[in-house]
């Protein structure tokens, strides 16, 4: 008798657990990240072109070019002469991009100073009309 009654008492404890696990629903899964909303499409439209910069906010980045790239070499004050190269003021956007880019002069340029220490400075090719601007101050 003792085994009927904790075999009838077991079954309870089961027949009970199985019954509370199959009311409670399964955890719903929670998104890592919202879906996003549908966007409108919109009209295509052509490309906005890009505003070119004032001869002030050209002389601004010259200036900055020229501060962190010349003075080594020639004066803070573009119309002075500096330690090793001469005065820059009034330069063509040509002898600059000739002696920047290139080391070198244009043809039929005849030089300030006939000297050969100037190295090409390739990396400031999108800054020579900033320069030019700068330098015609």
């Amino acid at each position: 008798m003792k085994r009927s009654r904790l075999g009838a008492t077991l079954g309870a404890v089961v027949a009970g657990a199985l019954a509370c696990s199959e009311a409670q629903e399964p955890p719903t899964p929670v998104a890592s990240t919202p879906p996003a909303p549908s966007q409108p499409s919109k009209p295509t439209q052509p490309a906005e072109q890009a505003t070119p910069p004032s001869n002030e906010e050209l002389a601004a980045r010259g200036r900055a070019v020229y501060m962190g790239n010349c003075i080594a070499c020639h004066n803070p004050d573009p119309k002075q002469v500096g330690a090793l190269g001469p005065e820059l003021a009034g330069s063509s956007s040509e002898l600059l991009e000739a002696r920047v880019l290139h080391a070198r002069y244009p043809e039929g340029y005849t030089p300030k100073r006939d000297t050969t220490q100037m190295v090409a400075l390739p990396h400031l090719e999108n800054d020579i009309d900033a320069l030019a601007v700068f330098l015609a101050q």
